[in-house]
């Protein structure tokens, strides 16, 4: 269900109940303490993590959809937005259900993780129109005292332009793209596919079918410059609003198919997406958010369960040179190593220098954890719901927990909460709520019962609770 705000520049899209889930945000740290807690194993899922024993770190985003003009928006439309949805959907998939890796670490091993236990949530959808940003380009003339140049002749079986002169280098140097003067097709603008020189003469062969309406014979080049890290063009557009990732899909005139940019923990902009939502689209979607929560490309190795080499290029996935990693340049991206998992979750539970705004410290009752048996937590994780010990059972907290926004921890009839060297927190700048001794869950109202069946919490090896309101 979509319900509709209109606003000056811009329409904001409300989600409610969206299929899809996407992208990113970060939570504040709190004072650890002397235990390790910075470990990235120790925030890995398990091969069969659950709820209890690891709950998904569920990250929030903001999609805006940049038209150029309200008359003219070359971009996504309204009616696009099944698009939108099966992008999201096939970029959580590839989070959720990853493969085994296509190419090994020096050692040998397999590392593998089938969940990595990250969820995005697509939270609200908005629509600019800003002829400014929605080209991720921008483009300036180069004339260097040789231009323009005067066209000699136009092959257009070949879709080739001859210039006089050795040029052919300086146009590889200098972009991507022409203006021909004259010409009414695509407001002048071609993208070049290739040069070559024959004796003193340069030809550009053009993508764009070129028109026979060319009148003035002469074309200029532009200087190209990637404004799609421009992050202060980003934040005019979000209005510096750094509660969520904010996704722009901007209609862009690259050569590229598609183009994305991270790191920024705030900013990410994809340009011409394929309104066909096919999975290399999707596929680049997931490259680029794994950007955002700080992975970096696998040709340079970020932790020691990555092969030393990953060969760069979007090609076949195999054994030999290239991986089928998530963050590489391949055409599989189906997989994450265990410390490129436990690097994200541990980023999320502990890193105060970027600022997080992770869905998993918003109370959500549905999340709750019931503790049924005798359960040691010995990684950090975050939790959004309520914690409930049941009659006589323990719960044994050896690292870090973060309980969300107003949450509490429920201890039934003579049952213990032992912290052992862990911390039960909450990271997100907000106070959670405490611990409540009741007779169960569902009868945490009535009056209290006999002082010797009360439940009991345990401190050992400098454990810590703080944060909470009670």
């Amino acid at each position: 269900m979509f319900v509709i705000y209109s606003q000056n520049y811009f329409t904001m899209i409300k989600i409610s109940n969206l299929l899809v889930a996407l992208i990113l945000s970060f939570c504040c740290s709190s004072t650890l303490t002397a235990q390790n807690f910075n470990l990235i194993e120790d925030y890995i899922p398990e091969e069969f993590s659950t709820l209890k024993t690891h709950p998904i770190l569920t990250l929030k985003t903001t999609l805006h959809i940049v038209y150029r003009t309200k008359e003219n928006p070359q971009n996504i439309l309204a009616n696009d937005l099944n698009f939108i949805n099966q992008q999201y959907l096939w970029v959580n998939n590839s989070y959720k259900n990853l493969k085994k890796p296509t190419l090994l670490p020096k050692n040998g091993k397999t590392y593998y993780v089938p969940d990595s236990r990250i969820k995005f949530r697509l939270d609200t959808i908005i629509v600019h129109y800003d002829s400014v940003a929605w080209d991720r380009i921008y483009r300036g003339l180069a004339m260097n005292g040789n231009l323009p140049w005067e066209i000699d002749s136009i092959d257009f079986n070949k879709n080739t332009i001859k210039i006089v002169g050795k040029w052919e280098g300086l146009l590889r140097s200098r972009g991507d793209s022409l203006v021909i003067g004259g010409s009414n097709a695509n407001d002048g603008v071609y993208h070049t596919s290739s040069f070559y020189t024959i004796e003193n003469d340069t030809y550009i062969v053009l993508k764009e079918k070129l028109e026979n309406d060319i009148i003035d014979g002469y074309i200029t080049y532009y200087r190209k410059i990637d404004k799609n890290c421009w992050k202060d063009n980003w934040e005019k557009l979000a209005n510096s609003d750094k509660n969520s990732i904010h996704v722009f899909y901007t209609g862009a005139t690259s050569t590229q198919p598609a183009f994305g940019c991270g790191p920024s923990p705030y900013y990410l902009n994809l340009s011409k997406l394929d309104l066909n939502g096919d999975y290399a689209s999707a596929s680049l979607t997931a490259h680029e958010l794994g950007h955002c929560i700080g992975l970096r490309h696998t040709n340079v190795p970020q932790f020691n369960d990555l092969p030393p080499k990953d060969k760069f290029g979007f090609i076949p996935c195999d054994t030999i040179s290239t991986s089928n990693n998530i963050m590489g340049y391949n055409k599989c991206r189906n997989y994450l190593s265990p410390k490129q998992i436990g690097f994200i979750h541990q980023q999320y539970s502990n890193d105060t220098a970027i600022i997080r705004t992770t869905a998993n410290g918003e109370y959500n009752p549905s999340n709750n954890i019931k503790i049924r048996l005798k359960t040691t937590w010995e990684k950090s994780i975050l939790v959004s719901g309520d914690i409930i010990i049941k009659p006589g059972r323990k719960l044994i907290v050896k690292n870090m927990i973060s309980m969300a926004k107003g949450a509490n921890i429920y201890l039934s009839k003579k049952a213990k909460l032992i912290i052992d060297g862990g911390i039960i927190t909450n990271n997100h700048g907000k106070k959670w709520g405490g611990v409540i001794i009741c007779k169960s869950y569902s009868k945490r109202t009535k009056k209290p019962f006999r002082k010797a069946n009360y439940g009991e919490i345990i401190f050992k090896n400098e454990g810590l609770m703080n944060n909470s309101s009670k």
